[in-house]
């Protein structure tokens, strides 16, 4: 009998062949259509203004495009760290890195991020609520230096985080700051253009920016005065041994205390006007 030249091959030979040229190809096409990896650059630092904010995939706010198609980026469970300095409009100067990420999109992954209106800046440490290590370093502690006056025209008003209204650039250069909690005492004080004098305290705050604490504002325009009694300074030496010193203490409170009486009858008197 003569034998057939076709031979029968199991068909588990013929799946596990299958397999490893399934296999094979899949790892062919894979190194050519895989993503590029991110490709980091030398340190660089650029300028502008934000012109939106951009989102990672699960809402948070990952990042900023500046007004020159620069797009800014960071880790999105630092989102509350830099939202806290930079909003839409802002004026920012980035330290960062040009960077490809894995979709084939080019970004400046943030270092560091200064608004230069408020001189508040953030920095990207590698930590943050999901790291191990914590929140990254504490924040710089607030340093109050001597009381002083100054005397300059507001040139544009500044807002915190929420919104409020918290204090004012003067032409100066000096930027005021009070408690956002008394946007209503200050803001409805003075306006953009007002020439102020303002007595209060050198501070840095709490993310590393200059600014000048009021303690009291005084439109030269109008003469109406506001006081931030949050921020009384401590009493001389004289009062806390008593005498002489207590009693001139009361006087000056008595006057901040009737000032601050006329401002809101005042105030009272306007907006019933306007009912």
């Amino acid at each position: 009998m003569q034998r057939s030249k076709w031979q029968f091959v199991p068909k588990s030979s013929i799946a596990a062949a299958l397999a490893t040229a399934a296999a094979t190809l899949a790892v062919v096409c894979g190194e050519a259509t895989a993503k590029p990896r991110p490709e980091r650059s030398e340190t660089t630092t650029v300028e502008g203004t934000v012109k939106s904010m951009t989102t990672a995939p699960r809402g948070e706010t990952d990042g900023a495009v500046l007004d020159d198609g620069t797009v800014l980026h960071w880790p999105p469970h630092l989102e509350n760290r830099f939202t806290d300095v930079v909003r839409k409009g802002s004026r920012v100067r980035v330290v960062g890195w040009n960077e490809i990420n894995r979709e084939g999109e080019r970004r400046l992954e943030v270092n560091t991020l200064t608004n230069t209106d408020t001189r508040a800046t953030a920095e990207n440490d590698g930590r943050g609520p999901r790291g191990k290590k914590g929140k990254g370093p504490p924040p710089p502690p607030r340093h109050r230096g001597p009381a002083r006056t100054v005397e300059a025209t507001v040139e544009r008003m500044t807002t915190a985080p929420r919104g409020e209204t918290d204090g004012a650039v003067l032409d100066s250069g000096t930027v005021l700051h009070w408690p956002p909690h008394l946007e209503g005492r200050f803001a409805n004080l003075i306006a953009e253009g007002d020439r102020v004098k303002a007595v209060g305290f050198e501070e840095t705050g709490k993310r590393g920016e200059e600014r000048f604490e009021v303690q009291s504002l005084t439109n030269l325009r109008t003469n109406r005065s506001a006081e931030n009694d949050d921020r009384a300074p401590p009493p001389p030496r004289e009062a806390r041994r008593g005498g002489q010193g207590e009693a001139a203490s009361r006087s000056e409170r008595i006057r901040q205390l009737k000032e601050e009486a006329e401002r809101l009858q005042r105030e009272i008197e306007r907006l019933e006007q306007e009912r």
